[in-house]
C-alpha cells in the first residue's frame, strides 16, 4: 500500500457525519442508559460518540488504522465509565470491521488486525453487565459475518481487477503484433513496388529499341508492362486494404490532393473563422504526383499548426512556382512557438522535404511571427 495518504470518499464522509449524529442522538434516547444509574450522557460519552463516527470518513483509506482505534476507544469506554446500551456503536463496529477485509492492503495485514480487533471488540461486548457472555457471542457471530461479506467482495474485486489487468496486456500484445505485422507489410509492399516497377523500366528500355527492328518482341515487352504493372498494382491494393483501419475504411478510395486544391483548403480555414489568405505565384503546371503530394501536405500541416498554436492570429500560405522549384511558405502573425524536434508535425514535413533533396526552415520570423519555409526541387523532366 503506498505511503500517500488519499483523500477520503464523499460517501465516506456522508455517511460518517450521518452515522455520528445518530450516536449522539441516540444517547438522549430513553433505552440508552436504561437499568443503569446514569440518566443521562455525559461529555465523555458524546466525545465517544463523535470520534468513533467521525473515523468512519477514513474507512476505506486507513481501515486498519481505524477498525483498531474504534475497538479500541471502545474498550476504553467500557474501562472508565458505563457503557450505554446503543445501537450506533454496533453499526460503526459492523462496518470497520468489514473494511479490515474489504479494503486493507493486503490479506495477511487483514488477518492480523481482524485478529486483534475481534479480541478487542469480544472484550467490549464482556463488559455488559447484564449478559456478557450472550453480548460477547453476538460480537463474534455478527462480526464474522461482517468479516466474511468483506473478504466475499474483495476476492471478487481482486478477481475484476486481475482480469483487467489481463485484458489491458492482451489489448497491449495486440497492438504491439499490429504495429510489427504493419511495418513488415509495408516492407513488403517497398519490395513488390521496387521489383515490379524495376521491370518496368527495364522491358520499357528494351521495348523501345526494338520498336522499328523488332516490333513483334517490342508488343510483347509492352504486354509484360502492362501484366507486370497490372500485378504491382493489384499487390498494392491489396496489401494496401491490410492497412486500411476501420475508422477510415475508404481513405485509399480519395484522390491524393494536389496544390490546386489549396484555395479549398484556404476556404476551409476561412470558413470556420479564421484569417487565411493564400497567394500563388509563378507559371501554375502539374508538377510530379509525389512533388505535388508533399507540397499540399507541408501546406496543410504548417497551416494546422499555426491555428492550432496561434489562434486569432493572421495566416499566410504562399505558393510559388519557379523554373525547376516549388516554394511553399506558410507564416502567421501569432506569437511564434518550440521548433524542438519532438512535433510530429515539424518532423513529417522536414522528411517530406529531404526525400527529394530540398530545403526547410522553421522558426521566428523577422517582424514576429512562426513561418514554415520549404521548397523542393522539380525534376528536369517535368519543367
Amino acid at each position: 500500500m503506498s505511503g500517500v495518504l488519499r483523500a477520503p470518499a464523499r460517501w465516506d464522509a456522508i455517511l460518517s457525519v450521518a452515522l455520528t449524529a445518530f450516536c449522539v442522538a441516540e444517547l438522549y434516547a430513553d433505552y440508552a442508559f436504561e437499568r443503569t444509574s446514569v440518566t443521562r450522557p455525559s461529555a465523555f460519552h458524546l466525545v465517544v460518540a463523535l470520534t468513533v463516527g467521525m473515523s468512519l470518513v477514513w474507512r476505506r483509506v486507513r481501515p486498519l488504522v481505524v477498525a483498531s482505534f474504534v475497538c479500541s476507544v471502545l474498550l476504553f469506554q467500557a474501562a472508565v465509565a458505563i457503557r450505554p446500551n446503543v445501537y450506533g456503536e454496533v453499526i460503526v463496529v459492523l462496518i470497520v470491521l468489514y473494511g479490515l477485509t474489504a479494503y486493507a492492503s493486503s490479506w495477511r495485514s487483514a488477518a492480523t488486525s481482524t485478529a486483534v480487533s475481534v479480541v478487542i471488540a469480544v472484550l467490549v461486548g464482556s463488559s455488559d453487565t447484564q449478559d456478557p457472555v450472550g453480548e460477547s457471542v453476538t460480537f463474534v457471530i455478527f462480526g464474522g459475518v461482517v468479516l466474511l461479506s468483506g473478504a466475499v467482495v474483495r476476492r471478487h474485486r481482486d478477481k475484476a481487477e486481475e482480469m483487467r489487468g489481463q485484458r489491458d496486456r492482451a489489448d497491449a500484445r495486440a497492438r504491439e503484433i499490429a504495429i510489427t505485422e504493419r511495418a513488415r507489410i509495408a516492407r513488403e509492399l517497398h519490395d513488390v513496388v521496387a521489383h515490379g516497377m524495376s521491370i518496368v523500366v527495364l522491358q520499357a528500355r528494351g521495348g523501345r529499341r526494338m520498336v522499328d527492328d523488332e516490333p513483334m518482341r517490342a508488343i510483347r515487352a509492352f504486354d509484360d508492362i502492362d501484366r507486370v504493372a497490372s500485378d504491382c498494382l493489384e499487390e498494392m491494393r491489396r496489401l494496401l486494404g491490410i492497412l486500411r483501419t476501420p475508422e477510415r475504411p475508404a481513405l485509399l478510395l480519395i484522390p491524393q490532393p494536389r496544390l490546386r486544391e489549396l484555395a479549398g483548403l484556404v476556404a476551409q480555414a476561412q470558413a470556420s473563422g479564421a484569417t487565411v489568405d493564400l497567394l500563388v505565384e509563378g507559371e501554375q503546371r502539374e508538377l510530379p504526383p509525389a512533388i505535388e503530394l508533399s507540397a499540399y501536405r507541408i501546406a496543410q500541416e504548417a497551416l494546422t499548426n499555426s491555428l492550432k498554436h496561434a489562434p486569432g492570429s493572421a495566416a499566410h500560405v504562399h505558393v510559388e512556382y519557379g523554373p525547376d522549384t516549388i516554394g511553399i511558405v506558410v507564416t502567421d502573425d501569432g506569437p511564434g512557438m518550440e521548433t524542438g524536434e519532438g512535433g510530429h508535425g515539424l518532423i513529417g514535413m522536414r522528411e517530406r522535404v529531404e526525400l527529394f533533396g530540398g530545403t526547410f526552415r522553421v522558426g521566428t520570423e523577422p517582424g514576429g511571427g512562426f513561418g514554415v519555409h520549404a521548397r523542393l526541387p522539380i525534376p528536369e523532366a517535368a519543367t
